[in-house]
């Protein structure tokens, strides 16, 4: 091995840290990383397969949604076809495809979508995947920010 003892250098190089700027909540919500990745993970919990072009629709529908929650009032009018334009696709394959999705997900699997969802239901319905998914990433962001 070494013949002497060998000092590798002991001064050490300190970085300046800088502590990052105080995000509100609205910034983490428009954060678009974190949100895609939210959805992501509750798409991912309700069962619905990658493989479907429902899965990516839905996903775009809820980081839409967190970033404009106007959107959620009207979904046919205004967010269908923000995403049909934005994909490139026809307004009522946006609206079929995810429906589609759900109910694949729901006959695979009921009793996983039913455990989601905090109240007794069926097959649900779109508006109740996207407002539920919505208001459950808005929850959690709210538990990291305190």
């Amino acid at each position: 091995m070494f013949s002497s003892p060998t000092v590798i250098s002991e001064r050490k190089i300190h970085k300046p840290y800088h502590f990052p700027a105080i995000i509100t909540q609205r910034e983490m919500v428009l954060n678009n990383s974190s949100t895609e990745m939210a959805a992501i993970r509750f798409v991912r919990d309700l069962g619905i397969r990658p493989n479907l072009s429902g899965y990516h629709l839905l996903i775009k529908a809820i980081t839409l949604s967190l970033s404009f929650p106007e959107l959620l009032s009207s979904l046919t009018k205004e967010l269908y076809p923000r995403i049909a334009s934005e994909c490139g696709k026809n307004v009522r394959s946006v609206e079929r495809n995810i429906r589609k999705a759900i109910d694949s997900a729901y006959e695979y699997d009921p009793e996983r979508i039913q455990s989601i969802f905090y109240y007794k239901v069926d097959k649900p319905y779109i508006s109740e995947v996207i407002s539920l998914a919505v208001e459950t990433i808005r929850y959690n962001i709210n538990n990291i920010c305190q």
